[in-house]
């Protein structure tokens, strides 16, 4: 759907300058951001920060808050405004200035950062129809905790997390450029487990997963939900069929076949050779519990848990794009 936003009222941009895209080149992405017309913005990297910057916003239903950053920067804002008044939510435009970009490139995203803030100006002088709208829900994720809960698109545990940290630990610090890195990470760990080769990556989490579907109770390699469509790399890795928005994949410790399943399940194809009895299952949920893990990944950022961690979906929230 294009052109469906209405303009909006009061302007928000959030930027993060310490995002994999934005620190290469921040005076331009400063001077681009300040010249979008009528906008307020702030900088901000850590997640206080970006509280913080929504807050002073005071951004309602009729207003649009500009989020320019990676995946954590996003997760972050959503946090924010999902714990204060979820009613009253801005639209939120997603402008991919990170090092993945997953969320805002399933979310829509076609133009570099640079691109969408001049077609953000172009739009709001009414020299441009290019804006894309979607209503996409978020996940609310309570830890356990005595912590607020968190929100965001993508939440892992077990292999997912050991991934998070041997990117930051191993590749990250090499400076390889943009979605390069994590590609990497991942190719590293499909490498290691096609070939069966043991690897401090692919420790086996005992944990209990309970949904409307029933509980299943066991050694899991990976763990993973999502109400994102595509993952890195354009993957696709579930195949659930209920019209419910969190699409949950999890693969057990050793599975069988799994040099077979592997390259069918990253794209969610021939789902007929792909069986639970083997150690595979993917189901689409609202609600889930999962007790066993003591931290998680969100959107990239690693957070401690404590007890049952529960999934549910939030109501749709209005994301925009270039």
């Amino acid at each position: 759907m294009r052109d469906a936003c209405p303009r909006p009222q009061k302007i928000g941009i959030l930027l993060n300058p310490c995002s994999g895209t934005l620190r290469r080149a921040l005076p331009r992405f400063r001077l681009l951001a300040r010249d979008v017309p009528g906008a307020s913005v702030l900088e901000a990297t850590s997640a206080d920060e970006i509280a913080d910057a929504v807050c002073d916003f005071q951004l309602r239903e009729s207003d649009l808050l500009v989020v320019v950053g990676g995946d954590g920067t996003l997760q972050a804002a959503i946090s924010f405004l999902l714990s204060q008044e979820p009613a009253c939510l801005p639209t939120v435009l997603v402008i991919p200035g990170g090092t993945t970009n997953m969320s805002a490139i399933d979310l829509g995203a076609r133009l570099s950062a640079e691109k969408a803030l001049t077609g953000l100006s172009a739009w709001l002088a009414g020299d441009a129809t290019a804006a894309k709208v979607v209503s996409r829900a978020a996940l609310r994720v309570d830890s356990g905790l005595q912590h607020a809960a968190q929100f965001g698109m993508f939440f892992g545990v077990g292999a997912v997390v050991n991934g998070v940290r041997y990117y930051h630990r191993t590749l990250r610090p090499k400076r390889v450029p943009g979605a390069l890195g994590p590609t990497l990470a991942l190719g590293r760990m499909l490498f290691s487990a096609l070939h069966n080769l043991p690897h401090d990556l692919f420790c086996a989490l005992p944990a209990r997963l309970g949904t409307h579907r029933g509980v299943w109770e066991r050694d899991w390699l990976v763990v993973f939900a999502t109400t994102l469509d595509r993952l890195l790399a354009g993957s696709r890795p579930y195949w659930g069929t209920e019209p419910q928005p969190i699409h949950l994949t999890a693969i057990a410790h050793r599975p069988r076949r799994l040099a077979l399943v592997l390259p069918l399940l990253l794209w969610g194809r021939a789902v007929s050779l792909i069986k639970e009895q083997d150690g595979y299952f993917s189901h689409n949920f609202t609600r889930m519990d999962l007790g066993g893990a003591d931290e998680y990944v969100l959107d990239g950022e690693i957070f401690p848990a404590q007890g049952t961690i529960t999934l549910a979906a939030t109501a749709p929230i209005r994301f925009m794009t270039f």
